[in-house]
């Protein structure tokens, strides 16, 4: 309820000063200014009545006996700060001024660098202190006169950054000498001098703006003050060390004696965090002045203990990652540059139970354990990474033992690792680790034993992992290791399988795979994941080894016996005889009962066989072999279908089937020379036909057979027709007919509306083929277009004296065909007066027939194939000059008269018909015939306004035709395209140059004036913006023009019509014509004084622009705390007299 009653006070203070504005009591600015502080006063009231909402709640809270652990922990809601108009005044002026002090700068530094080299020394470096002065200055401008506390805190940022710069381009030009630089003896104690002069400003900016980060500077100072006077001493690195040791505590001791001080509590607040950065800032300072690996490291390993002590000391837990990674680096700075690095693989590999015992030291903080088992666990990754690739650098393939160890120490870590937090990596990096130390066992074995490749032996060793770790290992203490040793021996012998395979070494991926095959039997006792179990992963796994075995070593006996033709184990034969043996197997399988294995062998099998048949399928490969092999895929098909019972199976087989008998045909031909036309013109329709009557056939012992080998006979049979056309052209007119017949027949056994039409539809269309073939064989191809013309009439008569529903399946193919046969005519080279009527009258059949089956929508495309026959036509009774023009006037009369008298409107929709639309195309094609009529214009000037005129009186007769077009838009768009002949006028008569542009770009002016009184309200900000262009483009092309003959006369005219515009804008309050008159004014002023301003340098440009910035934005914070006082400027005078009334106008 406060809330509405706030929300209601606020709505009527704002309503109250709404009105106060607009009777110009107030500014409103004023109103701005109030009505912001009126609702940030309500929003801060309910911030601060919901911060005690929320106290009282964690109040109660704390009193309840639910744990704190149950409790559901609400995730912070960011919410997107939203600045109010005061803050974004503000940005804008920090905006402006900043912007006009870069392009200060940029002026300045132009002008000071293009004498740069003749500066000397000290004059360089009194330009940069003088930059320091000038954003000092700048921001003492800001705060004391625009009170704009974050610009002028930014700019004494900017200053305060300067300092330093410029205590360093002191010594970098030697201003005090050669000792005081920077590679002078005195470096170090220039550098101290430096800091104790930059030392008070920061201390005054950080005590005057009460800043944290000019603290910071100081702070950071006094560090680089104490380094520097230390590295001035040139002692030793323990002295230096003693010294910054020495530092840190005298920092404390203040700390100590100070910290209740209230005058410096500023400086207090960021101690603690100070001290603790300069722990790390320090040894960073010790590490640039001296170099000494073995001292360095071990002042990293005591720092390393004193962040570990900080742990307990500042309760920060954060602290033991310091901790870990200055243990780790201190420890590599050791050992690289130390005695240890003779077995530095073995000290690295014990660090990380370094990690694991340090929490045997921390008593009751179990995140610090669960940290450190972590950290141990990437630093010994980090371990073997480094090991191994140190090893890989420098012993490649050489055994050793110190690295056997150091694997087998890192594989103990992580099983150690994986039996506490239970975490699946560790469990997979134990095993992974263990089988690095196995590999160094491999190159101790091959020095021992002589064996040259490694492949094998590293499967051995996975399967050893596998089997004695992964399945017989009985230690409580490998338990959790078993499943991933498993996983990562898998996927070595995986591995070592691939990588044999590539080296082509055949006979040790045979017994590779024979063992995997092998050892999947053991994974039907040991796995007992769900992943292995419930898809009989095992199984599967061992019938597929076994097959790839078989091609392994049928690969290893063809390599030995054939080298020239030699091609690998992927051949067609080496997969037809895996498929044998595994069926084999899976007959082995079946008599031991075993049910998985010998079904997942059978498809396994199935599998094989199949690929080896695709493999068959190479001009290379022998013809005879092939159709055996598809034999025998057709018996294995079978019998997967008697097997499955499957549905989709059966289509396999009628596929295999189909390919036998391709095989057939080409073994005959490889073997035989065939001569007979007959022969070749039905062999492969006489395929499709067999499979037909295997089909028929089979239709009383099994149905899905008989559809299976349907499908495939009627599927094969348009590329049976389509393979013997492409391979004998006109002879096979036997195969069409036959095809005609084969149609027939079906359709008489068809049932299914789908089935009638693609047989009907098919049997029209080998009918039209079979009757093309027989022209070319009977020489008449110059009169094959007539096939298509009689063989719509046949089907025309059929459809005439059809009845019911084969009236509409014989439209669906006789109106596209017609069309398509009217096309064909349109191809006939010697187009003459015969062909143009047969082609009409072809047209004519077809508009009936699209007529009585009320599909107007299609008209179109006859018309276009008859316009276009119009263009192809040779006509000898007309003048050569006007024949295309009369007949394309002709056309468009009869298309328009057609379409008046046929059609109400040239687009309507019928929701209750079947076609739901309804277009007038003869109207649609008449105009297109009009705007073709550009196209045959001839050098007479009638002839190239007529194409315009009659656009226009065609769209004056269209327009009540057109739906949901006002009438006042088309008749608008008809007096608008008299432009056009308009203009075709003025191209052909001659013009005074001095109006030539007037008359050409004017009438635009008179078409937009005519848009504004046609367009509806709802039209006005797209008219308005169309205006706005229009008049813009014309006068710009005007000032080109004028500028182009820059005469007197043409400064008249441009200054009449600009006055023009203005008066007219006034007269009738229109913006756009007020404006673009008083610009082209401005720009006509601005032009006639390019030769004053265009002489100045380009820098002192940027000097103005950035005066301007400043200057604007001084004067807009002096104009806000003006309007804040209740008093009212130039600005807002001119607003409200001027500004006002023209935003009131159109």
């Amino acid at each position: 309820m406060d809330h509405i009653k706030n929300s209601s006070r606020q709505q009527i203070v704002k309503e109250e000063l709404k009105q106060l504005e607009e009777a110009q009591y107030i500014s409103p600015e004023l109103y701005t200014q109030v009505v912001e502080a009126h609702n940030q006063y309500y929003a801060d009231l309910e911030a601060r009545e919901a911060e005690t909402f929320a106290e009282m709640q964690e109040a109660e809270l704390f009193d309840t006996d639910v744990p704190l652990e149950k409790l559901p922990e609400k995730e912070p809601v960011i919410e997107k700060k939203v600045l109010s108009p005061q803050e974004i005044r503000e940005r804008n002026i920090t905006w402006s001024l900043n912007l006009g002090v870069v392009l200060l700068l940029i002026g300045g530094l132009v002008l000071a660098t293009s004498t740069w080299e003749t500066l000397a020394n000290w004059m360089k470096s009194g330009l940069i202190a003088l930059v320091s002065l000038l954003f000092f200055g700048l921001a003492l401008f800001t705060m004391r006169i625009l009170k704009i506390k974050k610009t002028a805190f930014a700019f004494h940022v900017l200053g305060g950054l300067f300092l330093p710069i410029t205590i360093l381009s002191v010594g970098f030009f030697e201003l005090l000498g050669p000792y005081f630089s920077f590679i002078g003896e005195g470096r170090y104690l220039f550098g101290a001098a430096g800091s104790v002069v930059i030392l008070p400003i920061y201390l005054l900016l950080a005590k005057k703006l009460v800043s944290r980060l000019f603290v910071w500077f100081s702070y950071v100072t006094v560090t680089v003050f104490t380094g520097f006077l230390l590295a001035a001493l040139y002692l030793p690195v323990d002295g230096f060390y003693l010294g910054i040791m020495l530092f840190n505590a005298l920092l404390i001791v203040l700390y100590k004696r100070l910290k209740d001080n209230q005058r410096i509590q500023l400086f207090i607040k960021e101690f603690v965090l100070y001290i603790q950065f300069n722990l790390v800032f320090s040894t960073l300072l010790m590490l640039v002045f001296y170099n000494h690996e073995v001292v360095y490291g071990f002042n990293l390993l005591l720092t390393a203990i004193l962040y570990f002590a900080m742990v307990y000391v500042t309760k920060h837990k954060e602290y033991h990652f310091v901790f870990s990674a200055m243990l780790v680096y201190g420890a590599y700075q050791l050992i690289e540059y130390s005695i240890l690095h003779v077995v530095g693989a073995i000290v690295y590999a014990l660090l990380g139970f370094v990690f694991l015992a340090i929490p045997r030291f921390i008593a009751d903080d179990h995140s610090l354990k669960i940290s450190f088992r972590y950290t141990s666990a990437v630093v010994s990754a980090c371990a073997f990474v480094y090991i191994s690739f140190e090893g890989i650098m420098m012993r490649m393939h050489e055994p050793s033992l110190v690295m056997l160890l150091a694997y087998v120490l890192i594989a103990l870590n992580f099983t150690f690792l994986s039996n506490m937090p239970k975490q699946i990596l560790f469990a997979y990096l134990s095993p992974v680790f263990l089988m690095s130390a196995l590999y160094e066992v491999v190159l101790f074995g091959q020095d021992w034993f002589g064996y040259e490749g490694l492949i094998l032996p590293l499967f051995l060793m996975g399967l050893i992992i596998y089997i004695v770790f992964g399945c017989l290992m009985k230690m409580s203490f490998f338990q959790t290791i078993k499943e991933s040793t498993r996983d990562v021996g898998g996927v070595i012998m995986l591995l070592c399988v691939l990588v044999d395979y590539l080296l082509m070494n055949w006979w040790q991926v045979g017994i590779m795979l024979l063992l995997v095959s092998m050892t999947a039997l053991t994974m039907e006792r040991f796995e007992k994941r769900a992943v292995f179990t419930e898809g009989d992963s095992p199984s599967w796994v061992h019938a597929l080894s076994l097959g790839l075995a078989v091609m392994m070593f049928y690969a290893a006996i063809e390599n030995q016996v054939t080298i020239e033709h030699y091609t690998g184990p992927l051949q067609a034969e080496s997969f037809v005889l895996a498929g044998i043996v595994v069926l084999l197997a899976s007959f082995v399988w079946w008599q031991l009962k075993r049910k998985p294995y010998e079904e997942h062998s059978f498809y396994t099998a199935n599998g094989f066989y199949l690929l080896g048949m695709v493999l068959t399928v190479t001009l290379d490969f022998d013809a005879v072999i092939r159709a055996v092999i598809m034999l025998g895929g057709a018996v294995m098909a079978y019998l997967l279908y008697r097997k499955t019972n499957s549905t989709s199976v059966s289509y396999v087989v009628s596929g295999i089937s189909l390919t036998f008998y391709i095989a057939v045909l080409f073994a005959i031909h490889s073997q035989m020379d065939i001569q007979s036309d007959l022969f070749n013109s039905l062999q492969f329709v006489i395929g499709a036909v067999l499979l037909l009557i295997v089909g028929y056939m089979a239709r009383k012992y099994d149905s899905n057979l008989t559809n299976s080998f349907w499908w495939a006979g009627h599927s094969f049979l348009p590329f049976a027709l389509l393979a013997s056309f492409l391979l004998f052209e006109e002879k096979t007119v036997w195969a069409f007919f036959v095809a005609t017949v084969v149609y027939g027949l079906s359709l008489r056994l068809a049932k299914a509306e789908w089935m009638i039409l693609s047989f009907l539809y098919a049997g029209f269309s080998t009918f039209w083929i079979g009757l093309s073939l027989l022209f070319v064989l009977l020489d008449l191809d110059e009169h094959i277009h007539y096939a298509g013309l009689l063989t719509s009439i046949m089907i025309a008569i059929g459809w005439y004296f059809s009845k019911g529903a084969w009236t509409r399946r014989i439209a669906f193919y006789v109106i596209p065909f017609s069309v398509f046969g009217i096309f064909v005519f349109t191809l006939v080279r010697d187009f003459d007066i015969t062909l143009f009527l047969v082609t009409v009258l072809y047209a004519m059949l077809t508009l009936f027939m699209m007529h009585k089956e009320k599909w107007d929508i299609f008209n179109v495309v006859p018309l276009i194939l008859v316009y276009y026959v119009l263009w192809i036509y040779e006509d000898a009774f007309l003048s050569p000059d006007y024949s295309m023009l009369v007949r394309l006037v002709v056309f468009a009369g009869v298309l328009m008269v057609v379409g008046l008298l046929s059609y109400p409107v040239i687009y309507q929709e019928q929701k209750d018909k079947e076609i739901p639309y309804m277009i007038d195309w003869y109207s649609i094609i008449g105009l297109i015939a009009l705007c073709n009529l550009y196209m045959v214009t001839t050098e007479m000037l009638w002839t190239k306004l007529l194409p315009g005129l009659l656009i226009s009186l065609y769209l004056l007769l269209q327009r009540k035709r057109i739906p949901s077009v006002p009438v006042k838009w088309v008749i608008f768009a008809a007096c608008a395209y008299l432009l056009q002949p308009y203009y075709v006028l003025l191209g052909n008569i001659r013009l005074p140059n001095l109006i030539e542009r007037e008359l050409y770009v004017l009438p635009w002016v008179v078409v937009v004036i005519f848009l504004k009184k046609v367009a509806d309200r709802e039209y006005k900000t797209v008219v308005n913006y169309i205006q706005w262009a229009v008049l813009v483009i014309v006068s710009l092309l005007l000032i080109q023009d004028a500028l182009a003959s820059s005469t007197i006369y043409d400064a008249l005219i441009m200054g009449v019509l600009s006055l023009a515009s203005m008066l007219g804008g006034m007269a009738y309050q229109r913006k756009a014509f007020f404006f673009v008159g008083a610009g082209v004014l401005l720009l006509n002023v601005f032009l006639q004084t390019r030769p004053y301003w265009g002489n100045l340098p380009w820098w002192a440009y940027l000097l103005i622009a950035g005066s301007i910035l400043i200057a604007v934005a001084s004067y807009n914070e002096w104009h806000k705390q003006k309007t804040a006082d209740g008093k009212e400027t130039l600005a807002s005078i001119f607003y409200k007299k001027v500004i006002q009334r023209i935003k009131r106008w159109e």
